[in-house]
């Protein structure tokens, strides 16, 4: 027979409230109870009490207990209960000598963090962050590239033919008793220069009119300090700093408030004014 879910509550609800199936206590139930907890309190209270009387004998004991240091031979003697103990002295007490006193080791994480000693400060002061040194800063790769033998497709030593030939074309020509000055510009160079062209040793030196950089990553904007630190055979010259580009050829750089401000590639063996 089936029988729905609500049918099935109410009949177990009226199956939980017969009273035939209470289980009544016994009348002497409540005295039972009380008098085992009374039992329980006593058995308590007897402990608590023989605690305290051990206690306080501990504590008479430790005070009876009498120490006498003797330092006239350096030994230690202690009485307790009228037993004695001698203690000899360390072994490293000699005459005229500073006994070595021995520190206990840390026991634990706290007293080691609490032993160790403190660092000592540094006496040098912190370089703030934007503060690189000058062989550590970014390499200057703006303007265009001034190479250790020429400039784009036109190289040292090149005559105003061979220079033509690169598709260059060479303008505003100066002519000096030597060398002549000229406005190199074309396919042939990355950006306008002015180029000197000897008559004896051909093209010996090449001046961008935009600043340019070299392989080695100083350029427009790099310091003095950085320009020594790349290359450690500079030195100064008047206006700036001259660099060996190569063993036939040197960088000069001229110096501005702000860094570089042209660089220029010379020959070493030219024969035209400075």
């Amino acid at each position: 027979m089936n029988i729905s879910e609500d049918e099935l509550e109410q009949r177990l609800r009226e199956l939980f409230a017969d009273e035939r199936l209470d289980l009544p206590p016994p009348p002497e139930a409540g005295t039972t109870i009380v008098a085992g907890a009374r039992r329980r309190r006593r058995r308590r209270q007897g402990v608590l009490a023989v605690t305290g009387v051990a206690a306080a004998v501990v504590a008479v004991s430790g005070g009876l207990t009498m120490v006498r240091l003797h330092a006239e031979d350096g030994t230690a003697v202690m009485s307790a209960d009228g037993s004695s103990i001698s203690v000899k002295p360390p072994e490293n007490l000699t005459a005229g000598r500073q006994p070595q006193t021995s520190v206990p080791g840390p026991t634990s994480t706290q007293d080691i963090e609490a032993s160790s000693p403190p660092a000592p400060p540094t006496s040098k002061a912190s370089r703030p962050p934007s503060a690189q040194p000058p062989s550590k800063l970014p390499p200057v790769l703006s303007g265009p590239l001034l190479g250790s033998d020429g400039f784009g497709t036109i190289k040292l030593g090149m005559s105003e033919t061979q220079i033509a030939a690169q598709g260059v074309t060479l303008t505003e020509a100066q002519a000096g008793a030597s060398c002549t000055v000229y406005t190199a510009q074309g396919s042939g160079v990355p950006s306008v220069a002015t180029v000197v062209v000897s008559k004896a040793v051909g093209l010996t030196v090449v001046t961008p009119e935009q600043v340019a950089h070299t392989a080695e990553g100083i350029g427009a904007g790099s310091s003095k300090e950085q320009v020594l630190a790349t290359y450690p055979a500079a030195k100064d010259e008047s206006g700036g700093v001259v660099a060996p580009a190569t063993d036939a050829a040197d960088y000069h750089f001229r110096l501005g408030d702000s860094g570089v401000v042209q660089t220029s590639l010379m020959s070493v063996s030219q024969d035209c004014a400075g």
